[in-house]
């Protein structure tokens, strides 16, 4: 019996061990294991996967089911940890083979390790598949990962690199019954029954073919994405597919595919050039996870820079509930807990208060949103925060992102602001980013009472921004003398 192990794969097309599997003319059956170290919670005490992203996963496993039954593949389904249910599964079914996807994070590469120990104790066959990212590490034209992003996308661009074709769509097996795929179906549903919560789109890959197809032929307006990808509250400003890419239903390989058959069919421009620099920028944090592994979840990241992150627990909470008193902040705060995302614009200045204004240690914020994004995945969420924090691979002393002019910026009128702060919602445009400057009167007209509607900010912006650039530079002072 050929067994497919399921992780951040839910899907048909484009998955080469579950092609590999069915072709081999065993019988084969899928398994997913709901990783009982999701339950943990973090050091700052909130749990590692919240409802919303479990919410989005069961969706996406309910459609593999479904769609995994129409070509006869039973689903396997089980809780705890994924190596002991993998030798459970071993020992119950006659397991020949175990195909599964390789994955870049530190615990799934432990993951894979042990599962090639455990089957090579039992005499199962192992084979593992590269097509977490776009690109494939054996074709890339290098053999250390450049420092940054754009010496990775220049050589990459340079080698006029290009994917390796989708994998064939898997044939049809005669239907392989088992008890377990029905009680695998009514567990799917009790989850999703039992969770209530929303999110910002349906998991699965039904939806996400749906959303790839209206995106590129139907709405055309990835023909717009350079120039509108950093809106906020717009649901086309962006793609709107990471959720899709991170839980596998969508494979990067398809989305490329399309984006260059819409480059053919209708139109190349500057903006879908930008959809594959995204592309690119996935690739990138997914091989700098695979090179770096722990090194990506350290206090002091890839650069070894000390810096002495502070751990004030009320002050973090202030900054998880959005009450920081500054609105771009709070807004984008408040979003990610009601949907499960947040705009890439929006990310960058919450880290960055976080960690540049706030000085809290950055990782508390990366396990903060590793818990509430329905996009997460480890390279890029962590990745992301350490650019932000000044200790991964930005190449800047101190970058740090004001957050009344980045709001001014980028949401000139408040329609973001007052989409989640409605205590702000009869602020002047001057005063949306900056409600405390506000007159007393000019607040009584905005009906509005700081302190009791909406929050004085925590700390003063600019000051609080000097304090920690002397804090970054105390760590490279410290970190030239260590190396001297």
């Amino acid at each position: 019996m050929e067994l497919i192990w399921l992780r951040k794969d839910l899907r048909i097309h484009d998955h080469a061990p579950l092609q590999a599997a069915l072709a081999s003319g065993d019988p084969a059956a899928a398994a997913f294991v709901f990783d009982r170290r999701q339950e943990e919670r973090t050091e700052a005490g909130f749990i590692r996967m919240d409802e919303k992203r479990e919410r989005f996963l069961v969706e996406g496993l309910l459609e593999m089911h479904q769609q995994a039954g129409r070509i006869g593949v039973p689903l396997l389904l089980s809780s705890g940890d994924p190596v002991q249910e993998i030798r459970t599964w071993c020992q119950e079914y006659p397991v020949k083979h175990i195909r599964a996807y390789r994955l870049s994070g530190t615990e799934e590469t432990d993951d894979e390790k042990a599962v090639q120990q455990l089957a090579e104790e039992m005499g199962v066959q192992v084979t593992w598949y590269e097509g977490e990212t776009l690109l494939y590490s054996e074709d890339l034209p290098f053999s250390s990962l450049p420092k940054s992003f754009t010496g990775f996308r220049k050589k990459v661009e340079q080698a006029d690199l290009q994917p390796a074709p989708e994998a064939e769509f898997p044939q049809e097996q005669a239907p392989m019954f088992l008890e377990e795929h029905a009680d695998s179906g009514e567990e799917l549903m009790r989850r999703y029954r039992d969770n209530r919560s929303e999110t910002l789109v349906r998991g699965g890959e039904v939806e996400a073919l749906r959303r790839l197809r209206q995106y590129l032929f139907e709405s055309r307006d990835v023909l717009e994405y350079k120039e509108r990808r950093n809106g906020m509250l717009v649901f086309n400003d962006s793609s709107k597919l990471s959720p899709w890419l991170a839980q596998g239903s969508l494979s990067p390989r398809r989305l490329y595919r399309e984006l260059k058959r819409f480059e053919e069919e209708v139109e190349a421009n500057e903006s879908t050039y930008w959809l594959w620099f995204e592309l690119l920028w996935r690739d990138y944090f997914h091989f700098l996870l695979k090179e770096h592994g722990s090194r990506l979840f350290a206090a002091s990241g890839i650069q070894s820079l000390p810096v002495e992150w502070s751990r004030e627990a009320e002050l973090f909470h202030v900054w998880c509930d959005g009450e920081t008193g500054y609105p771009l902040v709070d807004a984008a705060m408040k979003e990610l807990q009601a949907t499960g995302y947040m705009s890439n614009r929006a990310r960058q200045n919450t880290a960055s208060f976080l960690t540049k204004n706030l000085g809290i240690d950055w990782r508390w914020g990366a396990a903060w949103f590793e818990s509430h994004l329905i996009d997460y995945d480890p390279a890029s969420n962590y990745g992301n925060w350490q650019y932000v924090a000044g200790i991964g691979t930005d190449m800047r002393e101190f970058r740090a992102f004001h957050v009344v002019k980045q709001g001014k910026r980028y949401d000139a009128k408040g329609n973001f602001v007052r989409r989640w702060l409605p205590a702000l919602q009869f602020v002047p445009d001057k005063y949306i980013y900056e409600p405390y400057l506000m007159s007393e009167s000019e607040r009584g007209e905005a009906a509005l009472e700081l302190g009791s509607d909406y929050p004085y900010p925590v700390v003063p912006l600019e000051e609080s921004l000097d304090k920690q650039k002397t804090v970054f530079e105390a760590a490279r002072k410290q970190k030239k003398g260590a190396i001297s």
